[in-house]
């Protein structure tokens, strides 16, 4: 069998990602009538890929929108993940799309340009009561040159969740880790002292090496990460400008980790194998978003550990740490060609997002407050001086001290770059070679 070194796993990655991407015809400017309820309110449909607690959370938030005024009325409608839900719209005719849907942030790009949505910015510009200022780091991910293409309805970032323990036993500051390096040196540090069998792990996903990559001033594919037009290619061997180098020590990286025997296995799931070994102080990092607070908050309370989360680290010394890319869930108005359909979506956009609803939400999910009227007000106040969420004041300054530099971080064929990075990295600490 041929061993495969990481170069040709990036090249095949890259032309999967040229036929992957694609995008829906533009409709045809058409005005199409609204659809009524019996008691005459304009039905506003939602497609919204969430299962379980959240799913229930939306609905309940759904109804209480729908008690809360008598022209509109949400109903909600799950059409697979967010993958499958982007096939079906750029399959579906315009007057039979829905006026809204909710996506990853994973999906901005796709959704740029699949012709089939709004540019949220339109709505925000056009309403005198809208006074919201979204941190910067939202508006650098849901944005295009500042001008919202979606509205984030949870902020989360991409870092990594520690054990506290096994750090206060170790004598090392996690907020000290900012690069590869100093990751490296600690992981060194903490399995050969005997504070924990492995010292990191990361979750299955190829998009935390895009992230370290941004840090370092490096978009992956050409087209401004396809922000500016359909990628055509991936830039991970461009050496005009350093990148390669830079995709290099951070594979390299990893692989000398895994050599030592410093990284959990490969694979293992986060629910059920890497949170409850970060609890029980068996595992020391976990590369993944704060989102999964309230699990590791469980498995923490479980085996009477604490822990805390450090936004994500770049490659060298050199990585800006100002502004992290943010990571999350956002919502699309989706080009129906109703616009009393769209003007309702955007009334509920603002309902979700308001601070009543955004407190609920970020206390279930672990999502970050979207902008400082909900961090500022009494009620998150003392939920996050419980000082077990006593992380999150270091998460929001470091929030408040964003600049644009956190560009997107994704691309536009993300749903290819994911495998494929994870294969990437699978690869390397399996041994074969970077280079």
């Amino acid at each position: 069998m041929k061993r495969f070194t990481l170069m040709v796993l990036i090249a095949l990655l890259a032309i999967v990602s040229l036929f992957s991407a694609g995008s829906k015809e533009e409709a045809v400017e058409k005005r199409i009538a609204p659809t009524y309820t019996k008691d005459g309110r304009i039905e506003v449909m939602f497609w919204c890929p969430y299962t379980g607690d959240s799913s229930d959370f939306f609905d309940k938030i759904i109804a209480e929108f729908n008690e809360s005024q008598d022209k509109y009325f949400v109903i909600k409608e799950r059409n697979g993940n967010y993958y499958d839900q982007l096939a079906k719209m750029q399959a579906t005719e315009q007057e039979n799309l829905p006026a809204l849907c909710n996506s990853s942030s994973e999906t901005v790009g796709s959704y740029l340009h699949s012709g089939i949505v709004k540019m949220v910015q339109d709505f925000m510009d056009t309403d005198s009561s809208y006074k919201t200022n979204l941190y910067g780091n939202l508006v650098a991910t849901y944005g295009l040159d500042g001008k919202l293409i979606g509205y984030p309805l949870g902020q989360s970032l991409a870092g990594f969740f520690y054990n506290a323990d096994v750090f206060k036993a170790a004598g090392i500051d996690p907020y000290t880790l900012r690069n590869m390096d100093a990751i490296h040196e600690a992981a060194g540090k903490i399995v050969e002292g005997g504070y924990a069998k492995y010292a990191i792990a990361e979750e299955h996903s190829g998009i935390w090496a895009n992230y370290a990559f941004a840090r370092e001033g490096f978009y992956c594919t050409d087209n401004n990460n396809g922000t500016t037009g359909l990628p055509t290619k991936c830039l991970y061997d461009d050496s005009s400008n350093g990148f390669a180098d830079i995709v290099e020590r951070y594979y390299n990286s990893w692989a000398d980790l895994a050599k030592k025997g410093y990284v959990y296995p490969f694979g293992a799931k986060i629910k059920d194998d890497l949170i409850p070994a970060l609890g029980r102080g068996e595992l020391a990092m976990i590369v993944t978003t704060n989102s999964y607070r309230a699990n590791v908050n469980d498995a923490a309370n479980a085996n009477g550990s604490t822990y805390g989360f450090v936004p994500m680290f770049s490659v060298t010394a050199k990585g800006k740490q100002t502004g992290y890319c943010a990571s999350g869930n956002g919502f699309f108005i989706v080009d129906n060609g109703c616009e009393e359909e769209q003007l309702g979506a955007w009334e509920f956009v603002k309902y979700f997002t308001s601070p009543n609803v955004q407190l609920r939400w970020n206390k279930m999910t672990g999502y970050l407050p979207l902008y400082d009227e909900i961090y500022n007000s009494a009620e998150y106040q003392e939920f996050i001086n419980n000082p077990e969420n006593a992380y999150i004041k270091i998460l929001i300054q470091e929030l408040r001290k964003a600049d644009n530099s956190a560009f997107y971080a994704f691309t536009a064929t993300n749903n290819v770059y994911s495998p494929a990075g994870a294969t990437c990295l699978e690869a390397v600490l399996s041994g074969i070679p970077v280079k």
